[in-house]
């Protein structure tokens, strides 16, 4: 289905934060089942907001809805029900979260299909603070019984950016064409937080006016196409679309999943004149499914194709791939399939001989070397639906040799185990064993991250192609030594009083006034070891959970691990706690305590007590990419204040500081987007620092080596644009996607 790019801006709504602590407790108001059985959903808690319904598929107020008509499970219907709508097909499908798993009971997928459904929607993600735990087996038992499948979002637009909440959506589902994958689903609908969030109790659109909602939806649906080239489906109710969107017709070229108890057929919001998925019951059930679910129609006017993965096989081997769709248009389903490129190659595609809506490839590989794109069409009637991909035929491949690495923990690493098949370029899939930790492989080869720890390691890497067979292998040591001790070096600054952290002896941690004084020369080493005078600052066994642990000098081989976060609070890696004082007068001791913050209202960022901020000295903005720092130094032709990446190097353009309010500053500037603006793309600038300019606060997310350093207005992160690694490259805001080199940094 074609899809014109909405042209929303990104949403300067929300604030990031990427991860929350799960606890295990159920919630009275969660959703419940049809059957009146007490919730599953387990909840987190986003600073004072309890996220009472993480686990269910739809909001309380939805599921009510929903709760007025009973479904009925299709039964593989092979002739069409006279009370079925003519908009409707007899193609139905379930859509589940972890509320369907009580006590962590499965979902015996084969009986589902075998109950004559289709497809399988599962949400993966609420927000940017939770991840279903149950989506990856859902999802693979689903397309192992032979049904279609979808990863869908719950937005909560007041929490943070839309297109942050796509990547992190796409990051948990690792979300990739696989030939029954269908697009992407963004779920929009009430807030079920509403009277908690710092919204009234009732209200539906998370605070958020109609055009800031359109900004939000149009960032999240733009960063899901230009992640996967799908058009996202967006599943709501006509009533929430009026009074949220105001109607917008934004979306109109997006496939609708629309929401609507009804025997007649759906109410539509304005904007569509067709859908795609129509909702109409909660109150199926299978004794296969352990609670009552969702379930839906697939439109008669629709017809679907999931899109292949690009395919690799070895040259003059048997092709073999099964192209599946649903469709609406027949009953039983019976497309026609047709393609461009697979004949020149010698391969054609047919109707399958145990599934007539999906088209069987067959034939013969070309003999030698190649690639070609290959466009895939199912027509039934007026119906049709195209999805393309490349197929890289390869020679035999071989892994060039791998010399003996060497590294040390915090450096970081980002190197290409290279493969030869006869073909340019990622066309092989890559996996390897015994990485040092804290590193990873993609599937291009590329071994990238920031060494956790000193080891030494034997790896083995493997490429394998569409077979999954093992093409070829290589091994070779790896040795990770011990961090340097050397680092930024200066005073760590208390944010009130004027008062710096003090050695008094090794048992005695304290403040006092800053001074030039030996005592107060603090080193931040690259593994997050905060050293003076040969010796590492450590924590103390506390008294009990809630007491403050006291603070001492210990062996940096036993050292302890500090990690500074967002606002300038250094939190100690072994127990948690903070850096604190315990007074602002000359003498008295610093210690390790509780982290004290206060969550604003949806519980997405937060103030730290004054008592536990600290300005640690002027470090590097080191890149993921090896050698690399951000860099204060610009061109003659760039505008004032641009940042760029430079070879990293100890010089005063290269040094910034964490600002206790959320400021990232250097010379006395701060760090921002150009102009305020939220666009991914837009270029990073230093400007005059303007206390509690939202263009200017920071979050510093992930680690405890590598962060991202995320702009909560514009719900993107600090990036080298493609990865470049090339000095002179400038700066800019871009999508926060996990395991991107270019957007993880080390903070010292």
């Amino acid at each position: 289905m074609h899809r014109a790019l909405a042209a929303a801006a990104t949403a300067a709504v929300g604030i990031t934060v990427l991860a929350a602590a799960v606890a295990s407790a159920s919630q009275p108001n969660a959703n419940k089942s049809a059957s009146g059985g007490a919730s599953q959903s387990s909840h987190i808690r986003t600073g004072a907001v309890s996220r009472f319904n993480v686990g269910a598929a739809h909001s309380p107020k939805l599921e009510h809805l929903l709760s007025a008509d009973a479904a009925t499970a299709p039964r593989a219907a092979t002739v069409r029900p006279a009370s079925l709508p003519a908009a409707a097909s007899t193609l139905q499908g379930i859509d589940v979260a972890s509320f369907q798993h009580p006590g962590g009971a499965p979902i015996g997928w084969s009986a589902v299909a075998a109950a004559g459904y289709k497809f399988a929607f599962i949400k993966v993600t609420e927000g940017s603070y939770y991840g279903n735990p149950y989506y990856a087996a859902d999802a693979a038992g689903a397309k192992a019984a032979g049904m279609l499948a979808a990863p869908y979002v719950f937005a909560i637009p007041n929490y943070s950016g839309g297109a942050l909440q796509a990547d992190y959506a796409l990051d948990h589902a690792n979300y990739a064409p696989d030939g029954q994958m269908l697009a992407p689903i963004l779920d929009a609908e009430y807030d079920p937080y509403a009277g908690s969030d710092g919204t009234p109790s009732g209200s539906a659109c998370y605070g958020l006016t109609p055009a800031q909602m359109v900004a939000w939806i149009g960032a999240f649906t733009t960063e899901i196409h230009r992640r996967t080239g799908q058009s996202p489906v967006i599943y709501t109710t006509s009533q929430w679309w009026t009074t949220c969107t105001g109607d917008t017709t934004n979306f109109s070229s997006d496939p609708l999943w629309i929401a609507s108890p009804s025997t007649s057929g759906p109410t539509l919001p304005a904007g569509w004149t067709d859908w795609t998925y129509w909702q109409y019951s909660n109150r199926a059930t299978l004794p296969a499914v352990p609670t009552a679910f969702d379930t839906s129609y697939l439109s008669s006017t629709a017809l679907e194709l999931a899109a292949p993965a690009s395919q690799s096989d070895q040259a003059g081997s048997s092709a073999s791939l099964v192209v599946h769709s649903l469709d609406g248009g027949t009953t039983p389903p019976s497309p026609i399939y047709s393609e461009t490129g697979l004949q020149q190659a010698g391969l054609q595609i047919g109707s399958s001989s145990t599934d007539p809506s999906s088209g069987d490839v067959s034939g013969t590989l070309p003999g030698s070397a190649t690639s070609f794109p290959v466009s895939v069409t199912a027509t039934d009637g007026a119906l049709h639906a195209t999805q393309g991909f490349s197929w890289y035929v390869h020679s035999t491949a071989s892994l060039a040799p791998v010399s003996s690495q060497r590294g040390s923990v915090a450096t970081p690493v980002r190197f290409r185990v290279q493969a030869t098949d006869g073909l340019s370029g990622c066309t092989l899939r890559f996996s390897a064993t015994g990485l040092p930790r804290g590193l990873s492989i993609n599937s291009c080869g590329i071994i990238s991250g920031w060494p956790a720890s000193s080891s030494s390691n034997t790896v083995q890497v493997q490429v394998t192609d569409s077979s999954g067979v093992a093409l070829a292998t290589t091994s070779f040591p790896w040795r990770i030594a011990r961090a340097s001790g050397s680092g930024p070096t200066g005073h760590i600054r208390l944010y009130r009083g004027g008062k710096c952290l003090t050695e008094r002896s090794a048992t005695n941690i304290a403040i006092e006034t800053c001074s030039p004084a030996l005592s107060e020369r603090w080193t931040i080493a690259p593994d997050g070891t905060v050293r003076t005078h040969g010796q590492c600052l450590a924590a103390k066994k506390p008294a009990s959970s809630t007491a403050p642990a006291a603070l001492a000098l210990i062996s940096c081989t036993r050292g302890q691990r500090w990690q500074l976060g967002s606002n300038a609070v250094l939190k100690n890696l072994s127990d948690g706690r903070c850096l604190a004082d315990t007074g602002t007068r000359n003498g008295v001791r610093a210690v390790a305590a509780v982290c004290q913050a206060k969550p604003n209202a949806t519980g997405s960022a937060s103030t730290p007590s004054a008592s536990q901020q600290w300005t640690l000295p002027a470090g590097p903005l080191t890149s993921g990419i090896a050698g690399n720092c951000a860099s204060s130094v610009r061109g003659a032709s760039d505008p004032v204040g641009t940042v760029t990446l430079r070879q990293c190097r100890r010089s005063a353009q290269q040094s910034w500081i964490i600002e206790p309010d959320g400021a990232i500053s250097s010379g006395g500037k701060c760090l921002a987007p150009a102009g305020g603006r939220t666009a991914p793309g837009t270029p990073l600038r230093l400007v005059h620092c303007v206390k509690g300019a939202a263009s200017q606060v920071w979050q510093l997310s992930g680690g405890p080596i590598g962060v991202q350093l995320v702009s909560p207005a514009a719900g993107l992160c600090a990036a080298d644009p493609g990865d470049s690694g090339r000095a002179g490259t400038k700066l800019v805001i871009g999508p926060c996607v996990a395991g991107d080199a270019g957007i993880s940094w080390r903070v010292s």
